[in-house]
């Protein structure tokens, strides 16, 4: 066999002789393929499945990771209480929309590090993050404000006095500590948008380890901690976020990645670019803040229905969300891959990488969807809570509404491929546009006032079908009608910037 040794030399070994050179050598090596030491990013991809497989798998697993730590999260709260878990759904999604307002500006840094990547012009990409981390800052110190405000926050939605002494606590928690989460985002756009989801994957998948262990030592008390309920629930998820904020920093500041990406330039404050990513990421942000807004009107009027109802919903929003977030890193994958495909020119590389998108979503849809519609009662069965006889008519009408989300699951997917598609050339301003009409005209408005009228709990959840269907087609038509072919977020092509497309090449040996 032969290695690369640090001189560039080439030495033939016999197979299980390796000197510590060697194996240190080696070690640096698979090093530099997980954790982005390498200086030179992937080749343009050709937007098949095997290139969205390479790009998006670790961006799913990584969705996956933050899904499963969400509902073992659930799991854990179902099991210690029903007001614990009655509680975690609107508390958290109030918290994470208000976040998502500086999540989706920062996350959409990720179609900057794209198109740069895309056009040649790596060491912008650095400069594109730290405009992100400046808006995460801002958005740390927002979310502590509100959090002064919990009580009567909660107070208007008018959730039984029981509901509301969980919700309050868990909603501080979460929002006083929010500043690491929303750095995360801006952070992962590094890797993600160039390619090197493998990194982000590593990431999410330490939240989740973290976040699994410390729920069941806060939640129920163990290792002589004392047991915090759904409080314990809430630092945990902050202490997790935080450790993968820390290590996504670590990596983002190596030496390699400074003097190639420009990660720590003499001035990271860039006042063009800060306005660029304001530009086109803020209606990013306010429109994925304003659509959980909209879903979070649809939660509290499902809570004000009563608390097993409540409970019920957020027993099959946790199941939803094991489907809805990997689909999310798909979306993402599809999103990079038509940001770099515009940044080069080749919109036809973006096209096949939307029919890839469109058709591992359905196909994955469809296999979650049968699991939920043939199996529903095992699924359901591990909220179950020991020797709690009450609970049996929560779980069969949780079981009820998973049918309404296997009916909505496949609309979901083609709106979240689409979306990204055209979020990821540029197009954020039809986004904002629809997005708010689409999340308050169908669904936040028509539940206020169907239930106004007395409208059913199962009413409720055919408006959140119906509404999920019309954004769906919203956004394909927009898709097919071709706008976003002529978007581009980042600055034209000047002498430089072919310099450094020609640099880039000869890294690659092209």
């Amino acid at each position: 066999m032969y290695l690369n040794w640090p001189s560039g030399d080439k030495r033939a070994l016999p197979t299980g002789s390796l000197p510590v050179p060697a194996l240190a050598h080696v070690r640096l090596r698979w090093y530099s393929l997980w954790m982005d030491d390498a200086p030179a990013d992937a080749t343009l991809p050709g937007g098949g499945i095997r290139d969205l497989m390479r790009i998006g798998a670790p961006l799913v697993l990584a969705s996956a990771g933050h899904a499963f730590r969400l509902f073992i999260d659930r799991v854990m709260l179902a099991r210690y209480s029903p007001e614990a878990i009655a509680a975690s759904m609107p508390a958290g999604m109030l918290c994470f929309s208000l976040m998502a307002f500086f999540i989706g500006t920062t996350g959409y840094v990720n179609t900057f590090v794209a198109q740069y990547s895309g056009a040649g012009q790596r060491r912008e990409t650095g400069s594109a993050v730290w405009q992100g981390l400046y808006i995460a800052a801002i958005g740390g110190i927002v979310m502590a404000i509100i959090s002064l405000q919990s009580e009567a926050i909660f107070a208007l939605m008018g959730h039984a006095p029981e509901v509301q002494a969980e919700e309050v606590p868990y909603f501080r928690v979460m929002s006083c500590l929010g500043f690491p989460t929303i750095a995360l985002s801006a952070l992962n756009a590094f890797w993600s948008g160039r390619g090197r989801t493998r990194v982000v994957m590593a990431i999410e998948l330490l939240c989740a380890g973290v976040n699994v262990a410390l729920n069941a030592i806060l939640i129920f008390g163990y290792a002589g901690i004392p047991e915090m309920g759904i409080v314990g629930a809430g630092i945990a998820t902050s202490i997790a976020s935080a450790c993968g904020a820390l290590l996504g920093a670590y990596l983002f500041l190596r030496p390699s990645n400074r003097s190639t990406y420009g990660t720590w330039p003499l001035r990271t404050f860039n006042p063009d670019l800060f306005r660029r990513v304001i530009r086109f990421g803020l209606p990013n942000g306010v429109q994925l803040g304003l659509e959980l807004l909209a879903f979070m009107v649809f939660v509290a009027v499902l809570g004000r229905q009563g608390s097993s109802e409540l409970e019920a919903a957020n027993i099959a929003f946790s199941l939803n969300a094991m489907a809805f977030l990997p689909m999310l890193g798909l979306g993402v994958a599809v999103s990079v891959i038509v940001g770099q495909s515009v940044g080069a020119g080749n919109i036809p590389v973006a096209q096949r990488a939307v029919r890839s998108g469109f058709i591992m979503a359905v196909l994955c849809d469809l296999v979650i969807g049968s699991a939920f519609l043939l199996a529903p009662d095992a699924i359901i069965s591990v909220f179950a809570r020991a020797g709690d006889a009450a609970q049996a008519a929560t779980l069969k009408m949780a079981k009820h509404c998973l049918f309404f989300v296997t009916a909505y699951l496949l609309f979901d997917a083609v709106y979240l491929v689409y979306s990204h598609a055209i979020k990821g050339a540029g197009d954020t301003r039809y986004a904002l546009c629809a997005g708010i009409l689409v999340s308050w005209g169908t669904l936040a408005l028509p539940t206020w006032i169907a239930v106004r009228g007395g409208a059913s709990f199962w009413t409720l959840w055919a408006i959140l079908v119906v509404h999920v269907f019309i954004a769906a087609a919203v956004f394909a038509t927009r898709y097919f009608g071709g706008k976003w072919q002529g978007m581009r977020v980042i600055e034209e092509w000047g002498p430089e910037s072919v310099i450094a497309e020609v640099d880039l090449q000869a890294d690659r040996g092209i």
